[in-house]
């Protein structure tokens, strides 16, 4: 487990794969996070595709719980490449409706930042994000993130065609604002966190 700030980050289990068939069936869940609102998908597939992450060393799938009182709140996943020698990791993740707009996010990402660059060694971190999620891209823009590209009219949702944006942040750039994102995104979590973090 890793902890930060008020959430802990877990290896996906069996037992959540109930919550994760019930996120991923809801319309407006996946309406921004997979720019699919129309998924549908049943709990055999959900299931399968489980077992079949599990054993691909190049994904590492967390449950996102809170750590007062253990409830899980969304997941996220590092998807691992290289390009050549360039050690990359691509961040997803999604929350449970009830949890938008409480600044989660950024404590998710920070996570996956840290967790990526520290422990990881990779080189650099990608994550996609469907045009009308401006949720998403703040997130991922207040955590240095930049956003670095644009796939053109790459999902059809809702009638009309919507381009994908891409962000991507170096390791060096995440190291020269690391203490200030810390500082800001974890308030009065930072000490709590660094001091777990020295050996």
């Amino acid at each position: 487990m890793f902890e930060i700030g008020d959430i802990r980050l877990r290896a996906w289990e069996k037992k959540d794969l109930e919550k994760v068939h019930q996120w991923e069936n809801d319309f407006s869940l996946m309406l921004y996070s997979r720019g699919k609102p129309h998924n549908m998908e049943s709990y055999e597939n959900i299931e399968e595709r489980y077992e079949k992450e599990r054993k691909n060393e190049n994904r590492v799938h967390y449950i996102i719980e809170l750590r007062e009182s253990g409830e899980a709140t969304g997941t996220a996943v590092i998807r691992l490449e290289n390009w050549g020698s360039v050690r990359k990791g691509n961040l997803g993740t999604y929350l449970d409706k009830k949890y938008w707009n409480l600044g989660i996010g950024k404590v998710i990402t920070l996570g996956l930042l840290e967790i990526s660059f520290m422990f990881m060694n990779l080189d650099k971190c990608e994550a996609y994000s469907i045009e009308y999620n401006k949720r998403a891209h703040k997130v991922l823009e207040d955590c240095g993130f930049k956003k670095n590209g644009v796939m053109r009219k790459g999902a059809y949702v809702m009638g009309k065609k919507w381009d994908w944006y891409f962000f991507d942040i170096l390791k060096e750039e995440y190291m020269e604002i690391r203490d200030s994102l810390i500082e800001r995104i974890l308030k009065d979590k930072k000490e709590e966190y660094l001091k777990n973090l020295r050996i």
